[in-house]
């Protein structure tokens, strides 16, 4: 198995509880695996993690974040933040609130790659150009402000962002929740395309086993803190071994149910 990034045992408590309890999980290279379950099941806390980026009210009891054998907890602090950004790249649930709402986007898309790179002066102003070209906005996308850009748009800046700097592995945190359907449709069809002409490793977090239908290689099941199941997508999809498992794919919504209400 050519694993990129392996979470060994995570343990991470907050005020002596238990949030996420023995995680373990493995991304291979050029794969999708999705992290499936309800908020506050510990999705994005495993996310951060990866990065170690734990709030400072999160205690690591104990376990490994292997990403190419290297544990990303015994790293110096400048060699973490070599691995940030450059290495892995993470994509937050909720664009608004990860862009500065006084810089123009391209502004913001030029300082990641600065922060990350060599190049300076008409280089970033290239790149921003080329990112915005692989996201599929428009160049004068880079002269608004976000609250020009509708929620897609806004996105898909944030996606520029991360990916400025040809990060190995790509975290997504719910990148669509906040998506209309049919944008949602071509956020993932780009998440997608981008993944395969980049050989991209994708931790895609989500709640929704119809966007796993879309996009996921593999599928780990989350609940309370612990993985329940996991196990290739049509093996999850079609035969769950978990209630809970069995629960959340029963909420999908189908064309033609004709049940007046979906199980809770």
């Amino acid at each position: 198995m050519n694993s990129v990034l392996e979470i060994q045992d995570l343990t991470v408590s907050i005020a002596s509880r238990k949030v996420i309890d023995k995680v373990s999980l493995s991304l291979e290279h050029g794969k999708v695996v999705s992290l499936v379950g309800e908020s506050g099941s510990g999705k994005t806390l495993t996310a951060l993690a990866v990065l170690d980026l734990l709030p400072r009210s999160a205690v690591r009891e104990e376990g490994r974040v292997l990403y190419r054998g290297r544990d990303i907890f015994g790293l110096t602090g400048r060699e973490i933040r070599r691995v940030r950004g450059n290495d892995i790249a993470i994509v937050f649930q909720e664009p608004f609130t990860a862009l500065n709402p006084v810089m123009r986007a391209g502004t913001q898309i030029g300082e990641a790659i600065a922060a990350h790179t060599g190049l300076s002066g008409k280089d970033i102003a290239g790149k921003t150009s080329e990112l915005l070209g692989m996201v599929e906005l428009p160049r004068d996308a880079a002269l608004r402000y976000p609250h020009e850009l509708s929620g897609g748009m806004r996105q898909r800046v944030v996606l520029a962002m991360a990916l400025s700097c040809d990060p190995e592995i790509l975290i997504l945190d719910e990148p669509t929740t906040a998506l209309d359907v049919s944008v949602q449709k071509q956020m993932l069809d780009l998440i997608r395309s981008i993944q395969s002409r980049r050989d991209l490793s994708i931790l895609f977090i989500t709640h929704d086993f119809s966007i796993v239908n879309t996009i996921a290689d593999k599928v780990c099941v989350m609940k309370q803190g612990k993985i329940v199941e996991k196990g290739q997508k049509d093996n999850v999809l079609k035969d769950p071994q978990h209630p809970y498992t069995k629960k959340l794919i029963e909420c999908i919504p189908r064309l033609g149910d004709k049940r007046e209400r979906l199980p809770a």
